[in-house]
């Protein structure tokens, strides 16, 4: 099929511009759409997550991947920088018919509950769709070892998803995620450390408290 052909294209060029950004798409897609199918959504939302999932950060394709895996702080050039990959994963998206209906979850994926994401959406405002994107992509990230992060264990994990609720995450999806995570997660196959981009309690690499996944 067409879309086979074309979706197979654009992940091919995730992995050989960086298999970890790669496999942490592989693993956001599982843990969304694993939310998704929680939440009962229905078979085409779920379907259309786990795809969105897949290429939620293929716009980084279009940035240096010195910047993306720089173990250090980012200046204010560089992290402008790496805000604009969910803009160019519209654009890369944008020419596929099919990949309409999730473009606007790619362009909220960085947005925080409380309105201080990348393009400053909050609350309901944001895609439901997109929070489950936003809280897969964390997680996995949370879990994932980086050049400038190490990742946390289980209970750390679930315990960072506790602290930024209701400020990061949607409170609701939020809390679902902490009290049924067996039933959620696992049996739970990811590709090993996702290399996904998230920074925790400590200052991210911007110096800036908060969020930090890129």
């Amino acid at each position: 099929m067409r879309v086979h052909r074309e979706l197979n294209k654009l992940l091919s060029l995730i992995k050989n511009y960086c298999r970890d950004t790669y496999r942490h798409s592989v693993n956001v897609s599982l843990i969304a759409s694993r939310i998704a199918a929680h939440l009962n959504l229905s078979e085409t939302q779920v379907d259309l997550i786990k795809v969105a999932g897949l290429l939620h950060d293929v716009g980084k394709i279009k940035i240096e991947k010195e910047i993306i895996n720089k173990p250090g702080k980012l200046t204010r050039d560089e992290w402008n920088i790496v805000k604009k990959h969910p803009e160019y994963g519209v654009d890369i998206l944008l020419p596929h018919s099919w990949a309409k209906p999730f473009l606007q979850w790619v362009y909220c994926h960085h947005e925080r509950w409380d309105g201080n994401g990348y393009f400053g959406i909050k609350g309901y405002d944001i895609p439901l769709e997109a929070r489950i994107l936003a809280l897969a992509d964390a997680f996995d990230a949370i879990t994932s070892s980086r050049p400038y992060q190490k990742k946390k264990n289980w209970q750390e994990s679930l315990n960072e998803v506790k602290r930024c609720s209701g400020t990061q995450f949607d409170p609701f999806l939020a809390q679902e995620l902490i009290q049924f995570p067996d039933k959620i997660l696992k049996p739970h196959a990811l590709i090993g450390d996702g290399g996904a981009e998230f920074g925790t309690q400590q200052r991210n690499r911007f110096g800036e408290e908060g969020a930090d996944y890129n």
